[in-house]
């Protein structure tokens, strides 16, 4: 046991479980802090400081990583906010970047916050991003996860654990995308915020105003938007010119197009104020004056950065053939808005397609039926064959293309090509986890179902119960992946080599050892 120990403090987990309450689920794990005092040195709750009047308070989760002390990508806890932030309370905040962790739908969904189809959680650069502050709402603490080391690996970090611990449930299906990052400090207009400041701001603001998490009213977006509006407190009024000059104003919208909705008019006219704003977020053309939005470089500038930005453009545009196709050339998502009739041009979709195979998805059904443009979608990504039409996703030659590049497309394809050896072949070949759309006879071929954990260790949820009480299945799925020991047969998960192996994968494995 004392092996198992081991291993488990490794991956800087054991101390943490004595604490926490881990519930296992059919993909993965989670972890439920515990209800404690304000005094514990795991989390706790922040009531609003005196300054600001009363209130309930927030609870905080509060975690470290150091990429040159850490002994795993897991974050340590620490204490509270004070312990947290004191060392560098002076240090300036510089830039802060918003990610968002995608739900499957959001590829053909796309919803504005505070309703996207998405969680959010935003990074904070501090004095240059060797020192970063992830900050988010996930269920009802506020979670505070300070990390330091280069920007890669902080990233990959922040893009893999919450500040509990916790992984997020990363798949082809549900990745993590960087959304934004915007310049902070007077350089690009703004005020410069250091890390006392932002603790204030929590203490206060923040604190006096928090809710438990509600999906409609107080969601993870509804957090990350407070949270930038306050690091950027824009100067948006007349006196942002008067103060800062054109070229403090030109820089400011360089860093965040998103304040050209706070602008006065005559900004919101001003081309060159435009352009640059679009260019950094297309979207910003929503805020721009109507003669702009009819204005052939501005829209083609905000379309370069945001395909969605087609739909704030003059109709005349978007009616207009010849900006349409060189606009899906440069972003496919420009079909969404596109009108009827060109989304029926079979050289506007070939090219959108081409650019982004997701917008098969806004094509007229006619041209999901063609099948040149179907293969060229399904070949640049898999996942586009659930916008096929059906006579296509009964193609096998189709299908087949699809799987190769995307095993997930499995998912999509009819049940006769699912309990087709040879295509379920390929599509777990590429991603494992394509096995649980495969039938339940070709679930019980020892070949398929190696190849699968061999791909993704969380396959072998979808193997026979037989297969599942296979050693050397068993071996090769918690190997890979750790937490696939939970889908083991009881007598592997006693075998001590198996579960050290899946220890040594992830030390939360431990939690499914039967020891």
């Amino acid at each position: 046991q004392a092996r198992f120990q081991a291993a488990a403090f490794k991956q800087n987990l054991w101390g943490s479980r004595l604490r926490q309450r881990h519930v296992p689920t059919s993909c993965g794990m989670l972890m439920c802090c515990e209800e404690i005092t304000p005094s514990a040195r795991v989390a706790g709750t922040i009531c609003p400081s005196q300054d600001f009047g009363g209130g309930a308070g927030l609870p905080v989760v509060c975690a470290r990583w150091d990429q040159g002390a850490a002994l795993s990508d897991r974050p340590a806890r620490v204490g509270n906010l004070d312990e947290l932030l004191r060392a560098d309370s002076q240090r300036c905040v510089t830039a802060y970047t918003e990610f968002r962790h995608l739900f499957p739908a959001a590829q053909w969904l796309p919803l504005d916050p505070p309703f996207g189809l998405h969680h959010t959680f935003t990074l904070l650069e501090l004095d240059g991003g060797h020192l970063q502050l992830c900050m988010e709402k996930f269920e009802n603490p506020l979670e505070l996860l300070l990390m330091s080391g280069d920007r890669e690996s902080i990233q990959d970090v922040a893009s893999r654990y919450r500040a509990t611990g916790d992984e997020r449930m990363v798949t082809p299906q549900r990745p993590v995308v960087r959304h934004i990052r915007i310049d902070l400090g007077p350089r690009f207009g703004l005020p410069s915020i250091n890390v006392s400041d932002l603790r204030r701001w929590i203490l206060g603001p923040l604190a006096l105003e928090w809710q438990p998490l509600n999906q409609l009213t107080a969601n993870c977006q509804h957090f990350a938007a407070d949270l930038q509006g306050f690091l950027r407190r824009p100067l948006s009024d007349a006196g942002f010119q008067m103060n800062r000059g054109k070229e403090g104003l030109l820089s400011a919208m360089r860093a965040n197009g998103a304040l050209l909705e706070g602008a006065p008019a005559e900004l919101r006219r001003d081309r060159e104020v435009v352009l640059a704003a679009v260019r950094n977020n297309g979207l910003a053309l929503q805020f721009a004056a109507e003669e702009l939005q009819r204005d052939r470089d501005v829209v083609m500038a905000a379309v370069k950065a945001d395909g969605f930005a087609l739909r704030h453009a003059a109709e005349e545009l978007r009616k207009d053939r010849d900006f349409v196709l060189a606009a899906v050339r440069l972003s496919g998502a420009v079909l969404r808005h596109a009108t009827d009739r060109l989304r029926r041009d079979r050289d506007v979709v070939m090219a959108a397609v081409r650019t982004n195979a997701t917008a098969l998805q806004f094509a007229a059904e006619e041209l999901r039926q063609d099948r040149e443009i179907v293969l060229t979608a399904v070949q640049l990504d898999g996942l586009s064959l659930r916008s096929a039409g059906e006579a296509l996703r009964r193609d096998r030659d189709l299908v087949k293309a699809a799987v190769v590049q995307h095993g997930g497309a499995l998912a999509f394809a009819p049940e006769k090509l699912r309990k087709d050896r040879e295509v379920v072949v390929a599509a777990v070949s590429q991603h494992g986890l394509a096995l649980m759309h495969a039938p339940e006879d070709l679930r019980r071929e020892r070949d398929i179902v190696m190849t699968s954990v061999e791909r993704h260790g969380l396959a072998l949820e979808f193997a026979s119960e037989e297969l599942r009480r296979d050693r050397d299945i068993v071996f090769a799925a918690v190997a890979r992946t750790g937490l696939a020991l939970q889908f083991a047969a009881d007598e592997l998960k006693r075998d001590r080599e198996v579960v050290l192996a899946a220890v040594r994968s992830d030390g939360y494995a431990l939690s499914y050892a039967s020891m």
